[in-house]
């Protein structure tokens, strides 16, 4: 009997449509999805990044809140 392996590959957004930019645009503070949107970077990379401690956030009762600034400036 032959075994079979299934591999699940994820991969980041490729673009960015104009609604996630104006609301990127207007936010203090960014969620994991948007702030990976912005990093192009896949959120499981990113959350991985924060418990690291190679990029700081705030969890905030089960979300991860991410400051823009900060996010700008890792760029």
């Amino acid at each position: 009997q032959a075994e079979l392996k299934t591999e699940i590959k994820r991969q980041p957004k490729a673009f960015i449509t104009e609604a996630e930019i104006r609301v990127i645009q207007t936010k203090q503070y960014l969620t994991l999805k948007e702030a990976a949107v912005l990093l192009n970077v896949s959120p499981l990379t990113l959350r991985r990044w924060t418990l690291d401690g190679k990029m700081q956030a705030s969890k905030v009762g089960k979300k991860w809140m991410f400051k823009k600034l900060l996010i700008i400036n890792a760029i």
